[in-house]
Order: structure tokens, then C-alpha cells, then sequence
């Protein structure tokens, strides 16, 4: 044992030799596994006198093992000497102790609650086999060798430690178990409740009553076990009037009215809803009345912050629970309205939580809160009044509090706190609830402010404006619908409604001009919110407008304000576009100055080249300047603008861009601004981009020619050529690639002569995450330009695909590289599949990739048989499946003439039969014939779906050769029964594909088993 001691002492030493210490690691596991290892250790953790403790720690460890993990090496003999050595160690260090009676064993705690562990993993073994008098040993202890009090303190404090353990042990869901180890543990509660659990609750009463006074951490520990236990025992041994009025008298102690509180909060959440918790809830609500809801006076504000949040919790609970029963309707009536009368006397005291001064008190009452529905019928008057004491609550919680600052930089934690609760919803539940009440408060509230500012202006402070500005964004989402601006009566209209009544105060009373930036930002809110009140009263449109573009909004001294207000102004405008005739010369002009382009490096990039990711190229400025590019191209093309007039904006706002490409491009690379002209030509490129994004299809009819062409193919050629210079630069090839997915629209079929030289620039240097946006942006071209961009599809392919099967036949470094190549496959097959959907598949089989044709299909052929990804394993079955149906007819019909297509390619391609009959007809077995396909689940159902649909392809153009091939050859290689064969080929020929595939479900799962 002395051996033991050392190498547990040098394993621990931080300072000992790396030698030693790993010999003494050797040889602490051997004696873990040794046979006899565990006799030595208990010998070692009970002798007198004691081992160190870190060597008794390590004893009881080994002692854990073998009763966890190898109780069955033990025989009945070893079992009961283990329980009795253990028992005698009790005895003599927790009930006869060292003679100072009234206090607890001197062992530290950590000891303590390990021993008290090694004693449940006993308990658990062999309570319900031969240590059924368990709980009678340990009561009869509680009471040896006590002269002071009724119970043996030693005792008492070592016993609910097990307590607890067990709990941990038998009880607790936290815990995940084992099929075997939940039905042991069921066991163990089902005997300890035939007898046990009535003494256990007795006893933990009595303690309560012996210690309330003089040892108030045995009371916590004893108000926690009863919290925990009260779960899965009778819970009228505890809750009633003797037990309630005993734990309600904690309230009044400051160290214990917590622990009280928590237990009572476990009680509560043992009701579940049951009927019967009626009666249990008027017990303790009678106790709640007395004690808890009126501590310290309660008026919203106290010292003892943590107790007032536990209450709250526990009042959350009881009023939860309660809900439950009057919710549902399986109860009595009598049940039902029980549970609503004690709901409205707890009414009172959750909006004296939902107003307290700390959120986290609010926040414990907002499930309870969340179960406010109305009663059948009218409401009651104490009802409403009730609900407009809530609002007015609520409403009040959303006001910035005197000591919290808008967009303080010191508060950043707080104030995202604060916003955090003012999200949490439940305005819209009194909406729900009491339309009229909650319009006409909202209506006043706003009315009113607005109001106050017209008459005393900056007198006011500013949160109450901000307040009322959020009151108004609020009703919108509370409406959850159409917003409705008007009065009608008889289909004319008489007026506003309430919610056009406030946003237009808001306008008229210029409350945007108020000096704090959080009414301005508030105001561009509600107006990008509300766009559908300016397509009927348009007459405000230039007010919102000229308040956008000065310093209340786009030209805003704070940066936040600014950037904000962009992205809201860009939303206001393109919402709003049929209505902004007339707007471009005064708008344009007056954001012009907005429109230059300053990039800014970000400070954490090192110098150098190509350092620059995308996400870093579009932080910052930038990247809320975009939107104000894009209102640009929006403005430009409103129909009212003369053809001549939309030129000379064009042209004034994207040539000055076009000038910058051509100075940045001239830096030399040896220049230290060199990788800023980098960062300035990409953020060029993408604004002019941003500017097409505005302008309309070129493919609608036009009157004339659009004037802009001219200047968009330009700019075309200007991308092309920094992308030709600077290829090597992620950045770049971004940019050029957003700006043709711009551009396409614009030009039309003007912008096809440029697609090579972009797709080959693009190519060259693309990495994974870049292809994965580029086979999008060739599908998009391919569908807006069939069949005119075939000649170009049909020298992309090859490269396309071998750059794909490049980086796909490598093996990932890491999970974000492995992520990127899924993305990769399923972009890839979405892209073969959509070259068919657009009836582009004709190149796959011209005379230059028809060679190649194989490999593409091995490819889909490979997915195909993927199973690990449900959606990518259909997309795959879709495309063999349009493969056959364009391409696996037989050479000649039945009546003997070749077999086309409408676009005049022959259905039968040379080869193709052999890859149908080998690849394709084998996948369509062999995936779901496999134990992990779920003929069950949903998507392996559509997976099902397009291999019926791929045999009802082959049946319809191999005729009578497929199912020939089916009966002598295929069904017979996967050992189908002859009889199952042939029924599976009556019910091919038979059904259509919807039907087929509710049979081959059955048929596959016949031939697996």
C-alpha cells in the first residue's frame, strides 16, 4: 500500500521526472487491473491511520471500476465484504467520529461525495438482491451517537450525499442510459416506493425541523434532495399543508429562501398538467400568499436581486402548469376553470415580474406570459383590464432605461441585452388576443408622442420618441399581414385607418429631424417597413426622399446611421420603383458624391499579394455602399426619363469608374499600393455591376433600343481585362464573375461574344468554393441563351468537367475543404441536370465531347450510388434517367425507321445500350437492395421514384429487348425468385411509374429478405 502511495503521489506530481512519472502511471494501472488490485485499495482507503488523500481518491476510483464495470467478477463472499468493510468505515468516521459531537466528519467534501458515490454504485448492484434494508441501516444510523440534537449530524450530512448520488445515479434524465441500466434503474425506484420513499420523506422532514437553525447547509442539501426526488415519487408526501407551511417559513431566511424556492420550482414541474394538481396548487398558493409574493414588500425593486428571479421562476411554473389545464379539454370543466381562477389570482404578481427593473426577472415569467390566450366568448372586464395592465407593461419594458445609452460603445453587452428581450414577441400576443385594445393603445401611445413633439419639440427626451417610432415597426409585425392604411366603406374610402394615421404623423411632424441618431434610423425603418402607404399616398414620397439623402440619413455624420440608411434607402427605392417618376435629377445629383470609391485595406492584412478573401474584400464601407449603386441603376431606367436623359446619367455615373479601372490598373506590382488598386479595381467592378443590377431584362420588348448598351459593353470589356491582368487574385475573378452575372441581363445576347474569354479567365486560377458558384452561373446562361450558346457550352465542357473531376478525386486536408466538395458534387450534377432540363444535351454527344461521354456518365453513375446523400443520389437518378430518354432507343423502331428526337437527334446513340444495361440497370437494384436504404423514409421514396421512372424509360425504348434482358439475365444474377420475376415484369409493363414504384417498394423488400 505504501508502494501505491508513492506512485499515486509521483503520478500527481507536476515536478517529478517525465521517467518516473510515467512508471508511476504504469503502475497505478496495473493495480487497477490487477485481480486482487481492488482489495488492496480498500484496505488502503479505510486503515488507520489515513492515507494521503489523493491516494484514498484514487483507491475509491479503483474500488468504482470493478463495481461498475466488473461486478460479475465478484462472487457473493467478495460483495458482502466490500458492504461491510465500507459499513464499518461509517460507523466509525460518521457516526462515532472523533468525538466532537455536533459537528461533521472532518473528511474534506471532495471525499465525502466520492465516497458517498462508491457507496450508491453498491447500492445500485445489490439493493434490490440483497441489500434491501439499505435505507433501514442508514435511518437507524442517523439517530446513533447523538446527544445534541435528535439525529447524528456526521451521519445525517454523509447520508444525503448519497441521496443525492442516487438521484444522479437512478434518477436524473440529464444522464443518458443504456437500455439495461433503465430498466435496473426502474427496478430500484419501483422498490424504494413500496416503503422506502415514506420513511426517506419523514426522516428528510424531520431533519428539516432539527437543523432549520443551526446548520443551514444541511437544510439546503435536504431542500435540494426533495426538489429532485419529488419527480418520480408520490408527490402528496410532500406537498401538503405540514411539509408547504415548513418550506414556505424559509422565505423568510436570506440564506435559505432560494433553496426554497427551487424546490418548490421542482415540485411545480411535477404536477404536468395533471387535474389533480388543482387541489396540490391550493395548498401551496395559500402558503405563496403569505410568504413568498408579499417578501419585502415586492414592488419591482429590491436588494436581493437572484431571490426575486427565483420567485419569478417559480411563479412562471405555477402559472405554466396551470395553463396547461385550462388549455386543454380533456379536463372536467370543473378541472378547468379551478386552474383559471388560481391563474387570475397569479396574474397580478406576473406583471409585477414582468415590469421588474432586470430583464432577467422579466424574462423568468415569459412562459407563463406565452400561455395567455383568450376564453371562449368575450372577454371578461377583469380580463381587459388585466390585458391593458400587460401592455402598458410591456411597452414599458421596451423603453431605453435612464442608465442605458443608444449605440454606447461602453455598453455594447447591455444594450444587446436589452434589444435581445425587446424581441421576445409577446405584444403580438395581446393583438391576438384583443385586437381593438392593442390598436388603440399602440394608436394612442404614438399619437400622442407626436404630439408632444410638435408642441415642445427638444423639450422630450429622446427615448420616448424612439419608443414610439418602435411601438409603430411593432404593429406592423403584430399584424402579421397585408398592412392596412385605409378606411373603405362601401368599396370607397373614407380615410386612414389607425396604423395610416400614424405613419403619416410620423412624416408630418418632422420627428426625423429630432437631433438623436436613433430617431432617424427609426424613421427609415418604419418608411422601408410601411413602402405600401406610399403606393396610396405618394404625395409624401419626397418628403421621405429628401430626408433620406441629407444629413438625417445618406449624408449622416455617424457611420452607423450612414450605412444603415443606405441599405433602407436602396430598399425604399426599388420597393417603391413605379412611383419614384420624376425623382432621378434631384436625387442623383444629390448622391453623387457618395458614389466615389475609396477602398480601405482591412487592418488586420499583412502585406503582400493575393491575401485578400472575399468576405475581407467586401467588409467594411464598401460593402454598404453597394446598395446606393444598385438605387442608381433603379433611378436611371424609371420609364418617365427620356432615352437621351438615361444615357448622359449612365454615362456620368460609370465613366468616372471606368477611368479608375484604367489608373489602377497602371500601379506597378512593385508599388506598396499596389494591393490597394487591387482592392479598388474589384470594388469598381463590382459597382458598376450593381448599377446593372438595377436596369430592366434586356429581353422584354423595348420601343427602341436601350441607350445604356453601348456603356454596359464597355464595361464588359473593361472586367474582361483586369481579369485577363490580375487573374491570379480571388478577388478579381469574383467580381468579374458577379458583374457578367449582372451583365447578362442588361446586354442580352450583346454579351455572348464576351463568355469565353471570361469563362477561360475564370478557369485557370478557380479554386473549389469559386466553381461552386460558377456552375450556377453557367446553368443561368445556358437556360437564358439556348440553343444559342451551344457552340460555347460545347468547348466548355471539357475543361469544365476536368476542373471539377479535378478537385473532386482529391482527397480533403480538413471538414471545411470537405464541406466545399459536397457543395462541389451537388453544384456539378445540378448543372449536368439542368444542361437536360434546358434541352442542351446535345453536347455531351457532339464530335468533340462524345469521346468523353462515358466518364461524364460513370461520373453521375458514381453519384448515383452515393446513398449517404439523399437529394444528390435523386438529382443523379434524374439525369440516367433523361440519358435514356434521350438516348436509349433502339436503332431502328417498330416500324422499321430510325427513331429522332424533335430537335432531330436520333434517339439511339452507338454504346449507349451496353452502359444502360451494365451502370445504369444495376444502381437501380443494387442502391436500395442495400441495408442502409430506408425503403421508408421520404427521400429515399423520391430516390424510388426516378429509378421507376429510369425502367419505364427503358421499357419505352428497348421495348421488348429490356424485358427479355430482365428475365433471362438480370433478375436471375441478384437470385429473384422465378415466380417474384415474373411478376415484377407483368406489373412493368403494366403500371404507370407512380403505381410501379408503391410495387417495387414491396418488391425490394421482399428480395431483401
Amino acid at each position: 500500500m505504501e508502494q501505491i502511495e508513492k506512485a499515486v503521489a509521483f503520478a500527481l506530481d507536476p515536478s517529478a521526472e517525465s521517467n518516473l512519472k510515467a512508471q508511476a502511471m504504469s503502475f497505478c494501472e496495473q493495480v487497477k487491473s490487477a485481480p486482487d488490485g481492488w482489495q488492496l485499495c480498500l484496505t488502503l482507503f479505510v486503515r488507520s491511520p489515513k492515507s494521503t488523500p489523493e491516494a484514498r481518491i484514487f483507491a475509491l476510483q479503483v474500488l468504482d471500476d470493478v463495481l461498475q464495470n466488473r461486478i460479475t467478477s465478484l462472487n457473493a463472499t467478495e460483495i458482502l465484504y466490500i458492504k461491510n468493510t465500507l459499513m464499518d468505515f461509517v460507523k466509525r468516521e460518521y457516526v462515532i467520529g472523533d468525538g466532537n459531537d455536533g459537528e461533521c466528519s472532518s473528511e474534506p467534501n471532495y471525499l465525502k461525495n466520492k465516497f458517498a458515490h462508491t457507496l450508491t454504485l453498491l447500492f445500485v448492484q445489490i439493493y434490490t438482491t440483497s441489500w434491501r434494508e439499505f435505507f433501514n441501516e442508514f435511518l437507524g444510523l442517523l439517530h446513533s451517537n447523538s446527544h445534541v440534537r435528535q439525529t447524528n449530524v456526521r451521519t445525517v450530512d454523509l447520508f444525503l450525499r448519497i441521496l443525492l448520488s442516487i438521484d444522479e445515479e437512478v434518477a436524473s434524465l440529464v444522464v443518458p442510459r443504456g437500455k439495461e441500466e433503465n430498466n435496473r434503474n426502474t427496478e430500484i425506484k419501483d422498490m424504494m416506493r413500496t416503503g422506502d420513499v415514506q420513511k426517506l420523506t419523514s426522516t428528510l422532514y424531520d431533519i428539516l425541523i432539527d437543523y432549520r437553525l443551526q446548520d443551514q447547509d444541511i437544510v439546503q442539501m435536504c431542500l435540494k434532495i426533495i426538489g429532485l426526488y419529488i419527480a418520480w415519487i408520490d408527490v402528496s408526501l410532500i406537498v401538503n399543508e405540514a411539509y408547504m407551511n415548513l418550506i414556505y417559513q424559509f422565505f423568510g431566511n436570506p440564506r435559505l429562501r432560494i433553496s426554497a424556492c427551487e424546490c418548490l420550482t421542482e415540485h411545480t414541474n411535477s404536477f404536468h398538467g395533471n387535474s389533480d394538481c388543482i387541489q396540490r396548487y391550493e395548498t401551496a398558493r395559500k402558503a405563496e400568499s403569505d410568504s413568498i409574493l408579499k417578501f419585502d414588500g415586492y414592488n419591482g425593486k429590491t436588494d436581493d436581486i437572484d431571490f426575486v428571479e427565483q420567485v419569478a421562476k417559480l411563479t412562471n411554473t405555477l402559472g405554466t402548469e396551470l395553463c396547461k389545464i385550462w388549455d386543454e379539454t380533456e379536463f372536467s370543466p370543473e378541472a378547468r376553470n379551478a386552474a383559471y381562477v388560481q391563474i387570475e389570482l397569479l396574474l397580478p404578481f406576473l406583471l409585477k415580474f414582468l415590469g421588474d427593473e432586470y430583464d432577467e426577472t422579466s424574462s423568468a415569467v415569459f412562459s407563463f406570459l406565452k400561455k395567455q390566450k383568450k376564453k371562449n366568448g368575450e372577454l371578461s372586464n377583469s380580463q381587459r383590464e388585466f390585458l391593458a395592465s400587460l401592455l402598458n407593461v410591456i411597452v414599458m419594458k421596451m423603453r431605453y432605461d435612464d442608465e442605458t445609452d443608444w449605440g454606447g460603445a461602453d455598453e455594447e453587452e447591455v444594450e444587446a441585452e436589452f434589444l435581445e428581450m425587446r424581441k421576445a414577441g409577446f405584444i403580438d400576443a395581446i393583438w391576438k388576443v384583443d385586437e381593438p385594445l392593442f390598436t388603440t393603445y399602440i394608436h394612442s401611445a404614438v399619437i400622442n408622442t407626436l404630439d408632444n413633439y410638435q408642441i415642445r419639440g427638444n423639450e422630450i427626451g429622446w427615448r420616448e420618441f424612439e419608443l414610439a417610432l418602435h411601438l409603430l415597426y411593432l404593429y406592423g409585425e403584430a399584424y402579421q399581414g397585408q398592412p392596412n392604411f385605409l378606411v373603405k366603406q362601401n368599396n370607397k374610402v373614407v380615410g386612414l385607418s389607425p396604423l395610416g394615421e400614424m405613419v403619416q404623423k410620423m412624416i408630418e411632424s418632422n420627428i426625423s429631424a429630432y437631433p438623436h441618431p436613433s430617431i432617424p434610423l427609426s424613421f427609415f425603418e418604419n418608411v422601408t417597413r410601411y413602402y405600401q402607404f406610399f403606393e396610396m399616398q405618394s404625395d409624401h414620397i419626397p418628403i421621405v426622399l429628401q430626408t433620406f439623402v441629407d444629413t438625417r440619413g445618406l449624408h449622416h455624420p455617424s457611420k452607423q446611421i450612414r450605412s444603415r440608411s443606405w441599405y433602407l434607402f436602396h430598399r425604399f427605392v426599388r420597393s417603391l420603383k413605379p412611383y419614384m417618376n420624376g425623382y432621378a435629377g434631384t436625387v442623383l445629383p444629390l448622391i453623387q458624391d457618395l458614389l466615389i470609391i475609396q477602398a480601405e485595406i482591412p487592418p488586420t492584412i499583412n502585406a503582400g499579394e493575393s491575401v485578400l478573401s472575399k468576405d475581407q474584400a467586401m467588409s467594411g464601407f464598401f460593402s454598404d455602399q453597394i446598395y446606393l449603386f444598385e438605387v442608381v441603376g433603379i433611378l436611371i431606367t424609371v420609364d418617365s426619363i427620356p432615352p437621351e436623359t438615361q444615357l448622359k446619367f449612365t454615362e456620368e455615373i460609370i465613366n468616372p469608374l471606368l477611368a479608375e479601372i484604367q489608373l489602377n490598373l497602371a500601379i506597378d506590382p512593385s508599388d506598396p499600393k499596389y494591393l490597394f488598386s487591387v482592392l479598388q479595381l474589384h470594388h469598381l467592378m463590382m459597382a458598376i455591376a450593381s448599377i446593372g443590377k438595377g436596369f430592366p431584362d434586356a429581353s422584354k420588348p423595348q420601343a427602341t433600343a436601350a441607350p445604356w448598351i453601348g456603356i454596359f459593353k464597355q464595361a464588359t470589356q473593361a472586367v474582361l481585362y483586369v481579369l485577363k491582368s490580375l487573374d491570379r487574385f480571388e478577388i478579381i475573378r469574383d467580381a468579374a464573375r458577379f458583374s457578367f452575372a449582372r451583365f447578362v441581363n442588361v446586354l442580352g445576347t450583346e454579351i455572348l461574344p464576351y463568355i469565353p474569354p471570361l469563362i477561360n479567365g475564370l478557369l485557370n486560377e478557380s479554386q473549389v468554393s469559386e466553381l461552386v458558384d460558377f456552375l450556377p452561373f453557367i446553368g443561368l446562361i445556358a437556360h437564358k441563351f439556348k440553343p444559342k450558346i451551344f457552340d460555347i457550352l460545347n468547348e466548355l465542357i471539357l475543361p469544365l468537367v476536368n476542373k471539377v473531376f479535378l478537385f473532386l478525386n482529391q482527397a480533403p486536408s480538413g471538414t471545411d475543404e470537405a464541406l466545399l466538395l459536397m457543395e462541389l458534387r451537388k453544384a456539378y450534377i445540378s448543372f449536368i441536370l439542368g444542361l437536360f432540363n434546358y434541352g442542351m444535351e446535345a453536347v455531351f454527344i457532339s464530335e468533340l465531347n462524345r469521346p468523353h461521354l462515358e466518364s461524364i456518365l460513370q461520373s453521375v453513375v458514381h453519384y448515383a450510388s452515393d446513398a449517404s446523400d439523399s437529394p444528390l443520389l435523386r438529382s443523379s437518378f434524374s439525369i440516367l434517367s433523361k440519358a435514356i430518354a434521350s438516348w436509349g432507343g433502339t436503332p431502328k423502331t417498330s416500324d422499321g425507321t430510325d427513331g429522332m428526337q424533335s430537335n432531330g437527334v436520333s434517339r439511339h446513340l452507338p454504346g449507349f445500350d451496353r452502359f444502360m444495361y451494365e451502370q445504369i440497370l444495376r444502381i437501380c437494384f443494387e442502391v436500395p437492395l442495400r441495408d442502409t436504404f430506408n425503403l421508408s423514409d421520404g427521400q429515399s421514396i423520391l430516390v424510388l421514384n426516378e429509378i421507376c421512372l429510369i425502367m419505364k424509360a427503358m421499357l419505352a425504348q428497348q421495348g421488348s429487348d429490356f424485358v427479355d434482358y430482365l428475365r433471362g439475365t438480370w433478375l436471375p444474377s441478384i437470385q429473384c425468385p422465378p415466380e417474384l420475376a415474373e411478376e415484377f415484369l407483368q406489373v412493368l409493363q403494366q403500371l404507370d411509374a407512380k403505381a410501379l414504384r408503391k410495387y417495387f417498394q414491396e418488391f425490394i423488400r421482399k428480395l431483401k429478405s
